[in-house]
C-alpha cells in the first residue's frame, strides 16, 4: 500500500529525527552552480548542524567461490543486476564516482526484524576514486539517495549501520561502511532502506527511480581550503 501525503511526511519527520541522532548526514536542498556530470545534474547548498554521510570499507572476506572484490557473487543468496553505469564527478574534491549494479530486494536478516519486516533493502555496486590529495571521509564523501521520481517522500537513503553491514557480508559482498575512511579507493556496496507501511513493504518504481549525489560544503582543517556544496543526479535504468 503507498504512502499518503501525511503518512510520508510523517515518515520523512522521523528520518530526520533519526539523522539528527546521528544515524546519517541530513542535508537541505536549495539551488547553487555546480559542475555537470553524465546525468541530469542539480546542486545544493550546505546547511548547519551536524552532518555525517555514509563511510565505506571493505571488510570481512568472500566465502569460497565467490569474488574476493566488491562485486556481487555469481551464485548465491542474491543476484546483482547490471545497470546503465552512472557516474558523478565531484571536482572539487578529486571525487569520480561510479555506480554500475544493483540489487532491488535484498534480503537482510539481521536488519529486517523487530519492525523492520517491510522494509526494502536496496544495494548499490560503485566505486570510488580520489585524486588531488583528499580521500573518502565525512567531509569529502557525498551523500546518496535512491529517488522515486513521482513521489519526493518515498526514497531511499544510504546508511552505515552494524547489522545491514554483517548481512552484506554475510552475502559474499564487501560493504561500503565508515571503516574505509582516510583511503582513496573504495570499491563496494551501498545499502539503501525504504520503509514501508501498514504491514506492507513499498519499493521503489522500477524505471522511475533516480540516484542522487550531494555533499555539503566545507572547509579542509588542515589546509584551510573550503570546498562549495555539490549535488548531483542521474536515473536507474536497469539492463
Amino acid at each position: 500500500m503507498r504512502l499518503n501525503t501525511t503518512t510520508t511526511r510523517i515518515f520523512a519527520l522521523a528520518a530526520a529525527a533519526a539523522c539528527a541522532a546521528g544515524l546519517s548526514a541530513c542535508q537541505s536542498e536549495v539551488p547553487v552552480p555546480g559542475p555537470t556530470n553524465g546525468g541530469d545534474t542539480t546542486t545544493v547548498a550546505p546547511t548547519t548542524g551536524a552532518e555525517q554521510p555514509t563511510g565505506s570499507a571493505p571488510t570481512g572476506s568472500a566465502p569460497t567461490g565467490a569474488p574476493t572484490t566488491g562485486a556481487a557473487p555469481t551464485a548465491g543468496a542474491v543476484e546483482a543486476r547490471d545497470i546503465e553505469p552512472i557516474t558523478f564527478t565531484d571536482e572539487a574534491v578529486g571525487l569520480t564516482e561510479t555506480c554500475d549494479q544493483i540489487i532491488t530486494d535484498f534480503k537482510a536478516p539481521s536488519y529486517q526484524k523487530d519492525g523492520d519486516e517491510t522494509t526494502t533493502i536496496y544495494l548499490l555496486h560503485c566505486t570510488l576514486d580520489y585524486s588531488g590529495g583528499l580521500s573518502y571521509d565525512d567531509e569529502a564523501a557525498g551523500d546518496l539517495k535512491l529517488i522515486d521520481d513521482k513521489d519526493e517522500f518515498h526514497y531511499g537513503r544510504a546508511w552505515s549501520l552494524s547489522s545491514l553491514d554483517e548481512d552484506v557480508k554475510a552475502a559474499g559482498m564487501d560493504p561500503i561502511s565508515y571503516d574505509d575512511r582516510g583511503t582513496t579507493h573504495v570499491d563496494g556496496w551501498f545499502a539503501f532502506t525504504v520503509s514501508g507501511s501498514d504491514g506492507k513493504a513499498d519499493p521503489l518504481p522500477e524505471g522511475a527511480t533516480t540516484l542522487v549525489y550531494e555533499r555539503n560544503a566545507f572547509t579542509n582543517k588542515g589546509t584551510g581550503k573550503t570546498y562549495e556544496a555539490y549535488s548531483a543526479r542521474s536515473k536507474v535504468t536497469i539492463k
